[in-house]
């Protein structure tokens, strides 16, 4: 697997996060899962033309499930 690094953020990004409530940053979050998973959605329908939208599902979840390790 390869390894990530995270970067610090910067001290604009902190100021901001602070502000924002917990429903904003819910938000955020749920947004970045959105995308994350279009993404990854449109990388397997490329990688896998033959699988129906279930199968994709299921990978994407298996995925996460396995990201939990």
């Amino acid at each position: 697997m390869q390894s990530t690094s995270i970067e610090p953020l910067h001290p604009v990004q902190l100021e901001a996060l602070r502000r924002m409530t917990p429903a904003e940053k819910w938000n955020v979050s749920l947004s970045l899962l959105n995308t994350a998973t279009a993404v990854r959605t449109s990388s397997l329908q490329q990688q896998h033309p033959d699988w129906n939208p279930t199968q994709i599902s299921q990978e994407i979840a298996a995925e996460r499930l396995r990201a939990r390790d």
